[in-house]
């Protein structure tokens, strides 16, 4: 379907209008004036035709009486009245009181009956008028008025007059009207091609602004040139992305205070893994410069004890980079991001928590290495979110799968567990902030919002399947980084 602008629309909407009332008044004019041209022939027709029916009559009535003894007055009256009007009259039939021709200058109808003789009756009536095509195809209008003296009748005088002169100068004046129409139309089309430019241009400009912030672009401003409803328009959208543009960052930093309030409490639950990971080397440590300081003479052996006091010492400043890592506060910088390697690092953060709850982890990660365009730590966030919340599903252990595959230019990561499930009445309510079937003090209920934040914050979706008592499978959808080679990401 065709899409007509707000421009087009209203140049089309005022010509059409233009060219319907042009067209009425045009065919209005052309019949105002075919009406007064005929009004005004069948008028001289009349006048004429009742004007040569007095000698007629007087003719006819003297040759009745026998006071004419000239033959051929009546021929005479017809050729003359033919001579006076050559471009009007067609023809002159003279009929007697039975309807036959008796004077015409159409020779062959004399001694016929004429088919449309006037009667005995029409005296009543006065005279006829009629618009008829004659036999040679003429358009003739013809005048029939009856030859008489009081009651006395001597027949009928039908007269033809053509119309061939009314017709042509009805065309001519209809092209004229059309020609001024036209020109009209032309004329207004122009007036309103600038007028529609300096109404409708205002109009598109604020529809152009308004389509960049709904694509999110909130710092976009109209321009204000004018004081009328159209100016008072752009100002209310000026106005209304400003508050828009305040809410936005006012929501930035809500968001960010949540997903940071979020990250403290998968810190605190990370805590006794790292504790773990810290206290086993350091015992070992300890271990070892016993044994060394009970054997300082014994090089091999203080050498060999010094390597193990090394290892011990990187295992330490390992785990704790990581949990430094995932703690510090950064700015949000997207950037390629290989999906893989950040589920395995949630794996290596939470390994305490997943041999504590007796959870085995299998992987299912595409070969083809899938990147996204988004900020790893919160990539990282993301997935621990999910995970912890998987352990938590798996109070008695079980199996956590982690999946990746890009499929259509989108990278889809699933995280699946055995175990509880949701029920189907609150699965609706998991991704609302502050929502939690956990006891009090066993969790915020910020997990899942703050997941659900920063998929749809990277362009994705985030989606769950479930079922009581055989786990949940939480879907993750992003947009693929399709430029990026395999191998690339933030490692």
């Amino acid at each position: 379907m065709v899409r007509l602008g707000l421009r087009t629309k209203f140049f089309l909407y005022s010509n059409t209008l233009i060219f319907v009332t042009m067209g009425l008044v045009t065919l209005l004019g052309v019949s105002h004036e075919r009406r007064s041209l005929y009004e005004a022939i069948e008028s001289r027709a009349r006048s004429i035709a009742e004007a040569v029916a007095v000698p007629i009559t007087d003719a006819l009535m003297y040759e009745e009486l026998g006071l004419v003894t000239e033959t051929g007055l009546i021929d005479n009256y017809i050729s003359e009245l033919l001579n006076r009007h050559p471009d009007l009259l067609r023809y002159v039939v003279v009929t007697d009181r039975q309807g036959i021709v008796s004077y015409s200058n159409r020779w062959e109808l004399l001694g016929k009956p004429f088919q449309r003789a006037l009667t005995q009756e029409a005296v009543a009536g006065g005279s006829q008028l009629e618009r008829r095509t004659s036999s040679w195809g003429e358009r003739i209008l013809e005048v029939r008025t009856p030859l008489h003296i009081s009651t006395r009748f001597w027949g009928g005088l039908a007269m033809g007059f053509t119309l061939e002169r009314v017709d042509r100068e009805v065309v001519a004046i209809a092209k004229r009207m059309a020609v001024l129409a036209l020109l009209l139309m032309l004329g207004n089309s122009i007036l309103t091609a600038m007028y529609v430019e300096t109404l409708i241009r205002p109009i598109l400009s604020l529809h152009a602004t308004m389509r960049r912030a709904g694509r999110g672009n909130f710092g976009v401003r109209a321009l204000v040139r004018r004081y009328d409803e159209v100016g008072e328009l752009a100002n209310a959208f000026n106005g209304m992305m400003e508050e828009l543009e305040e809410a936005r960052e006012r929501e930035k930093l809500q968001q960010s205070q949540l997903a940071h309030t979020e990250k403290m409490v998968a810190l605190g639950t990370l805590a006794a893994g790292v504790a773990h990971e810290v206290n086993n080397p350091l015992a070992g440590i300890l271990t070892c410069i016993e044994t060394m300081r009970a054997n300082l003479k014994d090089e091999k052996l203080c050498d060999r004890y010094l390597d193990l006091v090394e290892d011990g010492i990187k295992r330490i400043e390992h785990t704790v980079q990581n949990l430094l890592d995932f703690s510090r506060p950064r700015e949000v910088r997207p950037e390629p991001t290989a999906i893989n390697h950040s589920l395995q690092h949630v794996v290596e953060l939470v390994d305490y928590q997943l041999r504590k709850n007796k959870v085995e982890v299998e992987f299912q990660l595409d070969e083809r290495n899938p990147i996204v365009l988004a900020d790893h730590f919160q990539m990282e966030q993301l997935f621990l979110n999910l995970v912890l919340n998987a352990i938590q599903a798996m109070p008695g252990g079980g199996r956590l799968l982690l999946r990746s595959r890009e499929v259509g230019g989108r990278v889809i990561v699933e995280v699946r567990d055995t175990g509880v499930g949701i029920p189907d009445e609150i699965r609706d309510r998991i991704f609302d902030p502050f929502f939690s079937t956990r006891g009090v003090g066993e969790g915020t209920g910020l997990g899942l919002a703050v997941s659900y934040g920063i998929v749809t914050a990277h362009g994705g979706k985030i989606q769950v399947e479930s079922r009581v008592g055989a786990g949940s499978t939480f879907r993750v959808t992003l947009p693929a980084r399709r430029d990026a080679a395999p191998g690339e990401g933030t490692s």
